[in-house]
């Protein structure tokens, strides 16, 4: 552990971060004012997917738009959290989303219909603040 209060991570522990979590928030500006909303997510090929229904105002309030992503984990000593800026779209190959459902995810609403939605980060930055003995 680190003798300071907070340590930047690698490119490496920040996505070690987002790939070993199952939930994360996204964070936008809705009518101007900033929104958080929580999703279950898998990762794939260094991009972060998310289901939300086909008319849903996550979808509404994020497709074709930068927001800001954030996964963090919390162990007894530190905790971490890597945030990724990018741009988020709705998913519409169906092949890609046949891909996807088959990987793990939390089930928030299993028997609704959904999209995927892809986030592509083009900005990924991680911290880890420790826990320092007084």
């Amino acid at each position: 552990m680190s003798e300071y209060p907070i340590d930047h991570l690698s490119d490496e522990e920040s996505w070690d971060v987002i790939q070993t979590n199952h939930i994360g928030r996204i964070a936008s500006a809705r009518e101007g004012a900033p929104d958080i909303y929580p999703v279950a997510y898998v990762t794939h090929n260094w991009k972060i997917y998310f289901r939300t229904g086909a008319e849903s105002r996550l979808r509404k309030e994020t497709d074709g738009r930068l927001v800001a992503f954030e996964a963090a984990h919390q162990m007894m000593r530190h905790f971490s959290s890597t945030v990724a800026l990018g741009l988020v779209r709705t998913l519409t190959s169906a092949e890609a989303a046949q891909v996807l459902d088959e990987l793990p995810i939390v089930e928030f609403a299993p028997n609704s219909e959904y999209v995927w939605m892809e986030f592509t980060p083009n900005e990924v930055r991680g911290r880890r603040l420790n826990v320092l003995e007084s």
